[in-house]
């Protein structure tokens, strides 16, 4: 019973050490962007090409949203010990994530290389490499434990898609002289646009895949980590009074007369282990949380 006991409590906290992480990252994520981008705004001046025509503008506030949707499940996560992103929110950010490590690799490997320091100083900094920096790193350390298949992968790139072709559009079909935007990527300077734009979408491609395999990674992990103190050996019996038990954790520690978060996905991990109807284990959680709020009012 010891192990057990020990085992609910480490569900519980890691729930809210993810729910914390997920907090302060979508604060930084979100803050950092936001300011940067009204700096970079502000300080336009009208004559070169408009801050919004950028993709580092477009991703960066992409990924900023993408964490301040975050942020409300953070909060009830530490509220409710019970962290769970929906899944579009998930990829959402994945998209984000990965647009955003498409600028900062582009910044660092192409513009700094060929349009000088500038790609690296003042609100550049922080928009190619800061921000950028932060949404990988800090979308990595949310673990949802959601694995992401290969074809979201590739729909996360339906932005950055999006965007070569308005650019396209804007800088060779229009042009600059017409109207259009000025050619700030420099597409046509090296290469025939055509071979730019196979470069940036098979660019964009080895991206997604990339971070999807860290993310999927990062999930195994995840899961590796809550199912670390079942043992195969474990009787069904042992699981619905770990779920009992998880259950008395969470009517301890929360007001469950309003609303109970049920941890599903758990559960489901439990079901298809240990062969153990998920009905069962629900009934197990809920009869502890009522057991405890009885104990609680003696």
């Amino acid at each position: 019973m010891k192990e057990t006991k020990h085992s609910r409590k480490y569900l519980i906290d890691l729930v809210e050490r993810h729910s914390v992480v997920a907090l302060i990252a979508g604060i930084m994520v979100f803050g950092i962007t936001v300011a940067s981008i009204i700096i970079w705004i502000d300080g336009y001046d009208h004559v070169s090409e408009e801050p919004l025509h950028y993709f580092t503008a477009l991703s960066n506030m992409m990924s900023a949203l993408a964490a301040a949707f975050m942020i409300p499940y953070a909060i009830e996560g530490i509220r409710k010990k019970h962290f769970v992103l929906p899944r579009y929110i998930v990829l959402f950010q994945f998209s984000g994530a990965t647009c955003v490590s498409i600028t900062m690799l582009t910044a660092l490997c192409i513009i700094l290389p060929l349009q000088g320091s500038d790609a690296v100083t003042g609100t550049n900094f922080w928009l190619h490499v800061v921000t950028p920096l932060f949404a990988v790193i800090l979308f990595q350390c949310v673990e949802t434990g959601t694995t992401i298949s290969r074809r979201s992968a590739i729909f996360s790139l339906i932005p950055f898609w999006a965007y070569i072709i308005v650019y396209f559009i804007m800088v060779v079909i229009i042009g600059e002289e017409n109207g259009g935007w000025s050619d700030i990527y420099m597409t046509q300077h090296y290469f025939p646009v055509w071979v730019t734009l196979i470069l940036f979408l098979v660019f964009g491609f080895v991206m997604a895949l990339v971070m999807r395999a860290i993310h999927n990674y990062r999930a195994k992990q995840f899961w590796k980590r809550v199912s670390a103190l079942w043992t195969d050996d474990m009787m069904p019996e042992e699981m619905l009074v770990e779920a009992m038990g998880l259950g008395r954790c969470v009517g301890k520690r929360e007001n469950t007369d309003v609303e109970l978060a049920i941890p599903m996905n758990i559960f489901m991990r439990m079901s298809e282990r240990f062969d153990i109807p998920i009905q069962r284990l629900i009934n197990a959680y809920v009869f502890g949380v009522l057991d405890s709020k009885k104990e609680k009012k003696n």
